[in-house]
């Protein structure tokens, strides 16, 4: 398609080149955002007061220039972000050009480009309301982070704390959960431990261990008191009774087509690196135009790639393809949107050399796209095939089961084979669907810790060698032992990073463009720190004053996921015109309340304002400070924050609001100094690797 004579705007400078090449457009890069929210109007209908990007403005004085007189079209981002970005621009040259249109590229490929300009649309016939949703989103964030973030730093008197819409709940979720480690740490050993009645029988000759259950499924006791008391009325029994055989066909569904988040968590676990990481090396995939946009919540899969796919792998892989389709997604905002995918169908074997073709040689970029090559060709593969079999057995009145499986048909496990993501390779490519058994009844598979992937058994290491094909009900069995098992209660433990971004997704926190960011965000904070190759997430102390500041403080409901949740959906009805700009800021700043002031300006400006208001209060209180007394809220606060913290607090605790304040400001201070010193230089080793991404403008 050649577009010679037209003007097309896009974000990133490294998508420049091949998008000229494919069209003979005069193409030009924003890099992200170039109009910087300054100030916010909340006296005004919340009129957000946009100024240029100082390091960007001339540049974007030029390309506004050579859209006089030109047909131009916007290809920003095809997201609501990247909407927010194309219509500023839109706005500047809407009076100046001779046609604006907006355009998506999905893929940046020839053929993917060539259709986002044919069905591009005039830009003033697009839905505005993507704007007012990007605005909303930007525009809270900014009155809720530089009204709350001076507030929480004044009241502790810590400088740089921070608050946000997303990041204050995100990590009172972390907080939370080390909250939890710690009780459960603090439990004795017997209360750690939970006990079962199993039996150790012989089919054939082959030892098996069968346990107890109740209601259908495995029974434990809380005490060993009980369970010893259980056990003695099973004393002197010889066999246990055959009841029944129950076989069942069961299938392991393909993966799903990538979302973000998804591959986020996927990339991160088998790689071993940050979700960040992992974003900026699929960006560097997407704008090679070997995989299509990043950004997505859906698992949608165009008719036309389908088609394409089907014609090269159906001959290629006769004994497992299987044509399937998929809807973007309960969850999903965008059903035009497609999963992440690639973009051209090939051979295993040529992924290297084409990947090379593209200056793709890190070992890090091709194992992603190998797996994004994998996790697309499973899904258009057929279930594997397990059969479940469940021998159940009566030792005098109580119910024992045995259970196992065994695989009977591959299906896509035949095409993981010697790939290094197989189902018993350690980076096995994740099952993220739920199972059918024969009759097309869901099994949950986060409810049986055994994926059925990985071939693992309930007691048996080799069930093939088990022959039970002479075994009937009311056979008896002999038994060699029964014995009181003592097991593990299954111990709170911190999020992995690269399974946190999923939690947030359930919950309603956040969208596709902004995963990868939050925990980086924390981690710059000193709020959490990332530690080992497993890159579990810990909350720092400062992180924990954070949270259990807010738990007593009147602005709470910042840690409120609900809450949180909700504002994303009625972003989501801005967009839908079901939901006014207006309405949703009003929401939020009536959360604020009057006691916090927004006055608009840089953080900076912000903060030193905020703090010199608190300066004047004290001053104006100074004489009689000594005899003024804390407050039981305060006291309150102390203890609780110095409970959590492990910190001592002094004795004469009640006596003033400022010795109280200073005290417990100062062994925060030390505290943290002295326990994260060591963690923080972990921290900025990971750091130092960390590469920048090209979106330098560009928040998420």
């Amino acid at each position: 398609m050649n577009s010679k004579d037209s003007v097309i705007i896009i974000e990133s400078p490294n998508k420049v080149k091949k998008i000229a090449g494919f069209t003979g457009a005069r193409v030009f890069a924003t890099i992200g955002h170039f109009m910087e929210l300054k100030n916010i109007e909340t006296d005004n209908n919340y009129k957000p007061v946009f100024d240029y990007v100082a390091s960007k403005k001339q540049s974007i004085f030029s390309y506004i220039n050579a859209c006089k007189g030109k047909k131009v079209y916007v290809a920003t981002d095809p997201d609501r972000e990247g909407y927010g970005i194309g219509y500023m621009f839109y706005s500047k040259i809407k009076n100046v050009a001779k046609e604006v249109y907006r355009a998506e590229f999905h893929e940046i490929t020839e053929s993917g480009v060539e259709k986002g300009l044919r069905e591009a649309v005039l830009f003033e016939n697009t839905n505005k309301k993507y704007y007012e949703a990007f605005l909303g989103r930007r525009v809270s964030d900014m009155l809720i982070g530089y009204t709350l973030s001076p507030y929480i730093s004044n009241r502790l008197n810590i400088k740089g704390l921070s608050a946000g819409r997303v990041q204050t709940p995100a990590l009172s979720l972390i907080t939370d959960r080390e909250n939890e480690i710690r009780a459960f740490d603090n439990l004795s050993e017997d209360e750690k431990l939970t006990y079962q009645i199993q039996a150790k029988i012989l089919i054939n000759s082959q030892e098996c261990i069968i346990k107890q259950i109740a209601e259908d499924k495995e029974f434990k006791f809380n005490t060993l008191k009980e369970a010893q008391e259980e056990i003695q009325k099973l004393s002197g029994v010889n066999n246990a009774m055959l009841i029944s055989i129950e076989k069942k066909e069961v299938k392991s569904n393909p993966p799903k087509p990538y979302t973000t988040s998804k591959l986020l968590k996927d990339g991160s676990k088998k790689l071993k690196i940050s979700t960040k990481e992992v974003q900026d090396i699929a960006q560097k995939l997407f704008e090679a135009g070997l995989i299509t946009y990043i950004r997505t919540d859906s698992e949608f899969l165009s008719q036309e790639y389908l088609k394409s796919h089907q014609i090269f792998y159906q001959n290629l892989y006769p004994e497992t393809y299987q044509y399937t389709e998929y809807k973007a997604g309960k969850n999903s905002q965008a059903e035009a949107h497609e999963a992440i995918r690639i973009t051209h169908p090939h051979k295993l074997e040529d992924l290297k050399a084409m990947l090379q073709n593209e200056n793709i040689a890190q070992t890090k970029e091709i194992e992603l796209y190998k797996m994004i090559f994998l996790n697309t060709l499973c899904s258009q593969s057929k279930a594997a095939v397990y059969e479940n079999t469940t021998l159940n057995f009566k030792i005098k009145m109580n119910d024992f089961r045995l259970s196992f499986k065994n695989l009977i048909y591959e299906g896509y496990l035949k095409l993981l084979k010697n790939t290094g993501f197989g189902p018993n390779d350690e980076n096995k490519l994740e099952n993220n669907s739920n199972a059918l058994d024969s009759n097309n009844q869901e099994i949950d598979d986060d409810k049986d810790n055994n994926n059925l992937a990985n071939n693992k058994i309930n007691s048996i290491e080799n069930p093939i060698n088990l022959d039970i094909s002479k075994l009937k009900p009311n056979d008896l069995i002999p038994i060699k032992e029964i014995f009181i098992k003592a097991l593990n209660k299954n111990a709170p433990k911190r999020y992995l990073e690269s399974d946190f971004i999923e939690v947030l997704e359930k919950k309603g926190i956040g969208r596709p463009s902004t995963y990868a960011t939050y925990t980086t965000i924390l981690s710059k904070r000193e709020y959490i720190l990332i530690e080992d190759k497993k890159r579990e997430i810990a909350p720092t102390q400062r992180g924990m004053s954070v949270i259990e500041f807010f738990k007593n403080d009147t602005n709470a409901w910042i840690l409120d996921i609900a809450f949180t949740k909700e504002m994303e959906e009625k972003l989501d009805l801005i967009a839908q015109n079901e939901e006014s700009y207006i309405n949703f800021m009003k929401q939020i700043h009536s959360k604020i309340g009057n006691e916090i002031k927004f006055s608009g300006g840089s953080n900076t400006k912000h903060q030193s304002q905020s703090e010199q208001s608190e300066k004047s209060k004290g001053n104006n209180n100074a004489k009689g400070s000594n005899k003024i007394p804390s407050s039981q809220k305060q006291i309150d606060f102390c203890k609780a924050i110095a409970q959590t913290l492990n910190i001592n607090l002094p004795k004469n605790l009640e006596k003033t609001a400022i010795s109280q304040k200073t005290l417990l400001t100062n062994t925060l201070k030390n505290s943290m100094r002295k326990n994260t010193r060591k963690k923080m230089r972990i921290k900025n080793n990971f750091d130092r690797h960390n590469k920048h991404n090209v979106y330098k403008g560009r928040k998420g």
